[in-house]
C-alpha cells in the first residue's frame, strides 16, 4: 500500500470500528426492557393506530360522500 492512501484506509477502518460498535451498543441498550413497563407503551401504540384509522375512515368516508354527490342519477333508456 502506498503512502496515499494508507491514512484514508487507517481513517475508514477507524470510522467503521466506531460505527458497528455504537450500533452493537444502540441494539443492547434497545434490547434491555428492565424498568419499561410493556404494557403501557403497547396501550400508547394501540391508541395512536385507533386514532389513525379513525381519521383514515372520516377522510375515505368524505372522498367517497364528494364523489357521490357530483355523479348524475341514471336513466332508463328510452325504449
Amino acid at each position: 500500500m502506498n503512502e496515499v492512501l494508507l491514512p484514508v484506509t487507517v481513517w475508514v477502518q477507524v470510522a467503521y470500528g466506531g460505527l458497528v460498535q455504537r450500533a452493537r451498543d444502540a441494539w443492547s441498550a434497545r434490547a434491555d426492557e428492565s424498568g419499561v413497563d410493556e404494557a403501557v407503551t403497547k396501550m400508547i401504540w394501540l391508541a395512536v393506530g385507533i386514532a389513525v384509522a379513525v381519521a383514515a375512515t372520516a377522510f375515505f368516508v368524505n372522498v367517497f360522500e364528494s364523489a357521490k354527490s357530483s355523479v348524475p342519477d341514471p336513466v332508463a333508456p328510452k325504449p
